[in-house]
C-alpha cells in the first residue's frame, strides 16, 4: 500500500510532456536542411507558439490580415514577409506543445518546405509543408498528418498544432482539416493527470482518434475496437467467422499433366521457364476476404466541458474503461468481450440517478437491414459473394433474393436500472436512467470449409437468440465476474518483472513516444503481457485462429485480404503460444491445420499425383490448400502443410498428450506421404528435394546473372520436410503405429538435401545452388535455428555462424525493417543464436517505430496494422529468458545486458514443464521446475547442466 501511495504522488507531480523530438539542427523556412525542398511561391507570414492553440484561436488568426502582428499568447517566434530560404538558430523547446502557423500562396504544383527543423528522412524533429503540392504535410516523429490545400496562387492560412499528448493536427484557413485537438465531437476533453497505477493497464488522457488508437477487446470470435469518445462512444465490431465468397475447387486442371514439364525444366536449369509454366498451368485465383461486422455507436446528449478525462484497458481483467466528470457529474463506462457470455457486453453508469441518457445505433458497411424486434435491436445482413483483395478491389454481391454470400446478424438490446429504454427501427433510446447494460451478440451462417453458407448455413438469428437467452436475467456484477474468472485463469499463469521505471506513469502513448531500453525495461514486458493478452483475446478453442489481423479488421477489402499466410505469418502467430502458457490458444490453428488437409488431399492427388495432403502459401476460411494467382515467387510455396505441421507438434512436445498425439496423427503421417511421393531427385548430388518450389519470396540471382525464383529444394523447405519426418518416427513410435511409412522415411530422410555453407559468402545457403538472395530480410533458413532445433550454437556451431553472418552483414533492424516478420525473424534469430543484446537491439527499435498508441503493430510502410509483429516479439521476448528446443532447459539463454534484474514464473518448456526464474546482474539466483509428472530433466544454469526432479503440480 505505501509504495502504491508514492506512484500516486509521483503521477500528480508528473507534467504532460509534448513529444516534439529535439536535435541541433536549426529552423529553416522555405527550405530543408540541406538547402533542397525550396518552396515555390511566397511566404508572407509564419509563427511558432509553445503550445497547441485552441480551433477558436486559429479562426480568429486565418480571419486577420497576413501582414497583422500576433497577439495570441504563446508566441516565441514571428517572421512577417521572410526572405527565403531563412534560417533561425534560436533554441526552442515545446513542454506543451506547439503550433507552426503561416500564410502562404503557393505555386501550382509547389512541392516545398514551410518549416523544417529535421534531419531529411529522419524523426528527430518536426516540418510543417506542402506535398505533393496538393496537400499540406504536417511531420512531428514518426507521426504524419496530410491534407488537402486549396487552389494554387491563392492566399491560404495554414496551421499545424502537437498537443501536450503529442496529438497531431492541421488547419487550412481557419478550419480543422484532420487531426485532434482537446476539443472531441463538441466537448473540450481534458485529461486526466493520474493513471490507475496498475503496470499492465494501458491508459490514455484522450479519447482514440482513429481506429489504431482504440483499446482492443476479443472473445476468441467477437472482437471489438473501444474508441472511448465522450459524446459519441464508437465499438468497431468483428465476428471471426465473417467472410467473402462460398466454397470453390481452386485446382488448375492443367497442373498435373504440366509437373513433369515443369520438374524438367528445373532439372535441366531453364528456372525461368519454369516458373512461366507454373504460372500458366498451376495457380488457381486468389482467396476471399475476413470482413468487418460493423459497430456500435452510442450519443449521449452532453455540450461543455469533460474533465478529469481517461480511458484505459486493464490487461489483467481484460476490461475496457472510460471516466470523465461532466457537470459535476462522474460518467463510467465499462467495455469486455465475455467468451463464457459470448458477448460484447458495455456497462454506462454514473455517480448521480437519473443521468443516463444516449442514443445506440448499429451499422454495417456490408448489405444489411436494421430493425426492432420486441426488446432487440436486429441488424441483418450478407456478405459479398467475393471481395478482391489483389486485383481490381472490387467487391461483388449477389442480390437476388436466394443469392450466395454469407448472412450475418448483429443483435442489441438494453437492461436499464430507472428511467426508460425504447427501442425503434433506428436505435436504442435511453432516458433518464440510473445505469443500462448492453448486450452485443452476434453471429454467421458459416457452417463449416466445405458447405456454402447460403444453403447449407446455419441461422444467424437462431445463434444470437440462444446468446441472448443463456444471458437472460444475469445482473451485470455475475456476467463480469465470470468474464474476468475466465480471462485471469489464462492471463495469470504468466508474471514477467524486467525493472520499472518513472515513465510507467505515464500514458501508453506518451511513454511509447519516450521509449528507450535504458530507461523503460517495463515496456518490453507490457508489450510481452499484450501479446499474450491478443492470443486470449482472439484465438480460443473452437474460434478462428488469428488471421493477419488477427480478429480485428475495419476494411471491405482489407490488407492482402487478412488471410492466413501460411508461408510465415498464421505461424508466427502462434510462435510464443506455448511458451507463454497459452497452449488452449493454440488450437484453433491445429484445427486449421486439421481442416486444411482435407482440400489439401485434394490438391496432392489432382495436382501432384501424390498420396497425403499438401498446403501452399495461403489459406482463407474455405481452407483452400491450391496455389493462388499472381506470381510464383508467394504461389508456388510448398511446405505450408510442413510448417503447420510443426505447430500440430509442438503442441505435443510441450504437453506429452499421448491421445492428443492420436487424435492428429493422420494429420502428421498424410503431410509426410506427400513429400514422399512429391519429392524429386536434383541432378548434382541426387539428394531429395521439392519441386517446384519457392523460396518465401526471395528471388534468386545466379552467378550469370539470371534473377528467378522458381527452384528445387530450397533450404528451409528442406528442413521443414526433415523435421517433418523426424517428428513422424518418434511420434509413429510413442503410438506403435504406421511401421511401413516409418520405414519409408528412414530411406528417405538420409537423402534430403542438407543445409550448406557457401564456400563464396561463408554464409548458410538458402538453395541447393550457390545463389545470391535479393529480398531484405527474407531469411526463411532461419526456420532451422527459430523453428526447431538444426542449428543451435553448441550443437551445429558452423550452421549457427553461417547463419549469423547473413544477419550481422545488413543490419536489416538499424535500417527499421522490424515490422511483422521482419523483425520477428531477426529478433527470434539472436535469441536462438544466444545473442540477447543484438535480439533486444531489434526489440527496441520495433518498440520505437512499430506499435500504434494502442500497442497493435504496424507493418510499416505497408499496413497501419498486423499482429505477427506483436506475436514475433512476443516470442522473441520468452526466447530471451527460456529455451528447451535442444533437449534441455536453458535458463537465460540470452537475457540482454539491459535486464540485469528480474523474475519470471509461469513459462513453459517442452517436455510439459513450467518454470519459474529469477535472476541478479545476468545470473540466474533461484528457479523453480514443476510439471504434472515425475520424470527427471537437464536444465542448464549459468553455463553448468543439471539433472533436476521437478517439482509436481496438482493434477
Amino acid at each position: 500500500m505505501k509504495r502504491l501511495c508514492i506512484i500516486w504522488l509521483l503521477l500528480g507531480a508528473l507534467p504532460a510532456v509534448a513529444q516534439i523530438p529535439d536535435n541541433p539542427h536549426a529552423l529553416r523556412i522555405g527550405a530543408d536542411q540541406a538547402g533542397g525542398s525550396l518552396f515555390q511561391g511566397e511566404i508572407a507570414a509564419v509563427r511558432i507558439y509553445e503550445r497547441a492553440l485552441t480551433r477558436e484561436e486559429i479562426k480568429a488568426l486565418a480571419g486577420a490580415p497576413y501582414e497583422a502582428k500576433s497577439t495570441v499568447p504563446g508566441m516565441v517566434s514571428e517572421w512577417l514577409n521572410p526572405v527565403i530560404p531563412l534560417v533561425s538558430e534560436r533554441k526552442l523547446t515545446f513542454p506543451q506543445g506547439a503550433t507552426i502557423e503561416a500564410w502562404i500562396r503557393p505555386a501550382a504544383g509547389s512541392v516545398g518546405r514551410i518549416v523544417d527543423k529535421i534531419t531529411p528522412g529522419g524523426t528527430d524533429g518536426f516540418l510543417l509543408d506542402t506535398h505533393p503540392g496538393d496537400a499540406l504535410r504536417l511531420i512531428v516523429g514518426n507521426e504524419i498528418i496530410t491534407c488537402a490545400l486549396p487552389h494554387a496562387d491563392q492566399w491560404s492560412h495554414v496551421a499545424g498544432t502537437v498537443d501536450a499528448d503529442g496529438a497531431l493536427a492541421l488547419f487550412v484557413n481557419g478550419v480543422q482539416a484532420v487531426g485532434a485537438t482537446p476539443d472531441f465531437d463538441g466537448v473540450m476533453v481534458k485529461g486526466a493527470k493520474t493513471g490507475p497505477g496498475k503496470p499492465l493497464t494501458l491508459w490514455y488522457r484522450q479519447p482514440a482518434r482513429k481506429w489504431v488508437e482504440a483499446s482492443v477487446i476479443g472473445n476468441g470470435r467477437l472482437g471489438g475496437m473501444v474508441w472511448g469518445g465522450a459524446t459519441r462512444e464508437r465499438i468497431d465490431l468483428n465476428e471471426d467467422s465473417l467472410w467473402s465468397g462460398e466454397p470453390f475447387d481452386n485446382v488448375n486442371p492443367n497442373g498435373l499433366a504440366a509437373l513433369p514439364n515443369i520438374r524438367a525444366l528445373l532439372v535441366a536449369g531453364r528456372n525461368a521457364e519454369a516458373k512461366q509454366l507454373v504460372e500458366q498451368k498451376m495457380n488457381g485465383r486468389f482467396y476471399e476476404c475476413y470482413e468487418p461486422l460493423g459497430d456500435l455507436q452510442i450519443s449521449f446528449p452532453m455540450t461543455g466541458e469533460v474533465a478529469n478525462y481517461r480511458r484505459d484497458l486493464d490487461l489483467e481483467t481484460a476490461v475496457a474503461r472510460t471516466t470523465f466528470v461532466q457537470d459535476g457529474t462522474t460518467f463510467t463506462r465499462e467495455v469486455f468481450a465475455s467468451n463464457p457470455g459470448q458477448a460484447i457486453i458495455v456497462r454506462l453508469t454514473s455517480d448521480k440517478p437519473g443521468k443516463i441518457a444516449f442514443t445506440a445505433q448499429l451499422n454495417s458497411q456490408l448489405r444489411n437491414a436494421i430493425k426492432a424486434d420486441g426488446s432487440a435491436l436486429r441488424l441483418i445482413g450478407r456478405a459479398p459473394v467475393h471481395a478482391d483483395a489483389y486485383g481490381s478491389g472490387s467487391v461483388i454481391y449477389d442480390d437476388a433474393p436466394d443469392g450466395k454470400g454469407m448472412r450475418f446478424e448483429t443483435r442489441l438490446t438494453a437492461v436499464n436500472d430507472g428511467g426508460s429504454v425504447k427501442v425503434t427501427d433506428t436505435g436504442i433510446v435511453a432516458e433518464n436512467c440510473n445505469s443500462v447494460t448492453l448486450l452485443l451478440v452476434a453471429a454467421t451462417s458459416y457452417n463449416g470449409p466445405q458447405e456454402s453458407p447460403s444453403r447449407q448455413g446455419k441461422d444467424p438469428g437462431k445463434l444470437c437468440d440462444g446468446y441472448l437467452a443463456a444471458l437472460a436475467g444475469q445482473p451485470y456484477a455475475a456476467m463480469r465476474d465470470a468474464h474476468v474468472a475466465d480471462h485471469r485463469q489464462l492471463f495469470g499463469r504468466v508474471a514477467l518483472d524486467l525493472g520499472h521505471g518513472d515513465v510507467e506513469l505515464l500514458p501508453t502513448d506518451v511513454r511509447l513516444k519516450r521509449y528507450a531500453a535504458a530507461t523503460d525495461p517495463g515496456l518490453p514486458a507490457l508489450y510481452f503481457q499484450f501479446g499474450r493478452y491478443l492470443l486470449i483475446a482472439g484465438s480460443r478453442a473452437g474460434t478462428q485462429p488469428l488471421n493477419l489481423q488477427g480478429i480485428w479488421n475495419k476494411d471491405i477489402i482489407p490488407p492482402w485480404a487478412a488471410n492466413w499466410t501460411i508461408n510465415c505469418n498464421a505461424q508466427i502467430n502462434y510462435w510464443p503460444v506455448e511458451v507463454a502458457n497459452l497452449a488452449e490458444c493454440h488450437e484453433p490453428l491445429i484445427d486449421l491445420t486439421t481442416q486444411l488437409s482435407m482440400d489439401g488431399a485434394h490438391v496432392a492427388k489432382d495436382l501432384y499425383g501424390a498420396r497425403g495432403w499438401m498446403a501452399h502459401h495461403n489459406t482463407d476460411i474455405w481452407r483452400h490448400a491450391a496455389p493462388v494467382s499472381g506470381s510464383a515467387v508467394w504461389s508456388i510455396f510448398q511446405t505450408g502443410s510442413a510448417w503447420l505441421c510443426q505447430h500440430v507438434w509442438e503442441h505435443y512436445a510441450f504437453g506429452r498428450d499421448k491421445e492428443y498425439l492420436r487424435r492428429v496423427w493422420s494429420v502428421l503421417a498424410g503431410a509426410a506421404r506427400y513429400y514422399l511421393d512429391a519429392m524429386i531427385e536434383e541432378p548434382t548430388h541426387h539428394w531429395l528435394v521439392t519441386a517446384p518450389d519457392t523460396n518465401f519470396e526471395n528471388e534468386f540471382l545466379k552467378p550469370n546473372g539470371e534473377r528467378g525464383c522458381t527452384c528445387m529444394g530450397p533450404t528451409a523447405s528442406m528442413q521443414m520436410v526433415r523435421e517433418l519426418f523426424r517428428n513422424c518416427l518418434t511420434g509413429g513410435a510413442v503410438l506403435g503405429v504406421d511401421s511401413e511409412l516409418r520405414a519409408e522415411i528412414e530411406r528417405a530422410l538420409p537423402r534430403l538435401a542438407p543445409m550448406q555453407i557457401s564456400p563464396t559468402t561463408g554464409e548458410l545457403q538458402e538453395w541447393v545452388e550457390d545463389w545470391q538472395r535479393t529480398a531484405d530480410c527474407q531469411v526463411l533458413s532461419m526456420w532451422g535455428a527459430v523453428c526447431s532445433a538444426q542449428i543451435t550454437p553448441r550443437g551445429t556451431p558452423e550452421l549457427a555462424a553461417g547463419l549469423r553472418k547473413i544477419y550481422d552483414g545488413p543490419k536489416w533492424w538499424q535500417r527499421g525493417l522490424v515490422g511483422s516478420w521482419q523483425g520477428s525473424f531477426q529478433a527470434n534469430t539472436y535469441a536462438r543464436l544466444h545473442d540477447g543484446d543484438t535480439a533486444m537491439a531489434v526489440l527496441e527499435t520495433h518498440l520505437k517505430t512499430q506499435p500504434n498508441p494502442n500497442l497493435l503493430a504496424r507493418f510499416t510502410p505497408f499496413c497501419e496494422f498486423q499482429i505477427d509483429g506483436n506475436m514475433g516479439h512476443t516470442a522473441a521476448v520468452a526466447e530471451m529468458l527460456l529455451q528447451s528446443q535442444a533437449g534441455e532447459i536453458e535458463l537465460l539463454p540470452a537475457v540482454p545486458k539491459v535486464w540485469p534484474n528480474g523474475k519470471v514464473t509461469g513459462l513453459r518448456a517442452r517436455g510439459g514443464f513450467t518454470v519459474d526464474i529469477e535472476w541478479k546482474d545476468g545470473k540466474v539466483t533461484n528457479y523453480r521446475i514443476s510439471a504434472k509428472n515425475d520424470q527427471p530433466v537437464n536444465v542448464r544454469v549459468n553455463g553448468e547442466v543439471k539433472t533436476v526432479n521437478p517439482e509436481l503440480l496438482k493434477q
